[in-house]
């Protein structure tokens, strides 16, 4: 990843978390999903404590886009304010919204991978992150469209890792779409048996290559601790990163 990359995910990982004190592990956006019983863009029309419970906050939304779950007029903001991962967003402010049941309430909180929409930073300090943020939002916003749109809703099932070394070679390239989609078969040992590509990129040599670069080098590594029983599917999102500066575009299975 390069220099400038790893600014932006820091940059990004900061707004989500709202602290530098706060320790949330990094996830992927399909992770989030996946863990999430309700996923949504929403404004946030009011926001009061909850009078029973001084770790949560009650939010009124009104629901711009539902991606996963039920609708909803309201919901819980874990917001546990006399802690290092103090999270409350402002009222009228725009967030794609995962959340899930914890401690028996659906809520979203400071590492539930939540997005707040316009978010700004300081020009000066950071002079790319506006620009980069926005972009950001928009392919986490392609994603979950893409998710919601085939009905995808646990793309990696046993949670696995994906990692492919030689994915960093394939670098330079010029392309208009900003990710290709790839299902797979694995079987107990976590071979791979079957790659379908489901969706491809714009350029016709990068495609190519990503596919074959795929299937040669893909690997898999079952981080659960619990032994695979059966053949799994599953779903692998690919990022197409362009050309900053003197940086050349790259390829990369992580969402920044």
């Amino acid at each position: 990843m390069t220099r400038p990359k790893l600014i932006i995910v820091l940059i990004l990982l900061l707004a989500s978390a709202k602290t530098f004190a706060c320790s949330c592990a990094p996830s992927l956006l399909t992770d989030n999903f996946q863990r999430s019983q309700f996923v949504a863009k929403a404004k946030i029309l009011k926001v009061t404590p909850d009078p029973t419970n001084e770790n949560y906050h009650d939010a009124e939304i009104e629901l711009l886009t539902l991606y996963k779950g039920e609708r909803l007029k309201k919901i819980k903001i874990h917001s546990v304010m006399n802690t290092s991962c103090a999270f409350l967003p402002s009222e009228k402010s725009t967030w794609i919204i995962f959340a899930s049941v914890w401690e028996g309430k659906l809520s979203f909180g400071a590492c539930s991978g939540s997005l707040e929409l316009g978010r700004t930073f300081d020009a000066v300090a950071y002079p790319n992150a506006n620009k980069n943020y926005s972009r950001s939002i928009e392919l986490k916003q392609q994603v979950i469209a893409y998710l919601q749109k085939h009905n995808i809703l646990n793309p990696n099932p046993f949670g696995f890792h994906v990692y492919n070394e030689q994915l960093k070679l394939l670098k330079g390239y010029k392309n208009k779409n900003r990710f290709a989609v790839f299902q797979l078969e694995v079987n107990k040992d976590l071979s791979i048996t079957d790659l379908k590509l489901l969706q491809g990129f714009q350029n016709r040599a990068l495609n190519k290559a990503v596919v074959s670069n795929v299937k040669e080098n893909l690997k898999l590594r079952n981080t659960s601790g619990k032994p695979v029983l059966k053949p799994v599917r599953m779903v692998v999102f690919c990022y197409f990163y362009e050309q900053e500066d003197t940086h050349q575009s790259f390829l990369s299975f992580f969402d920044i």
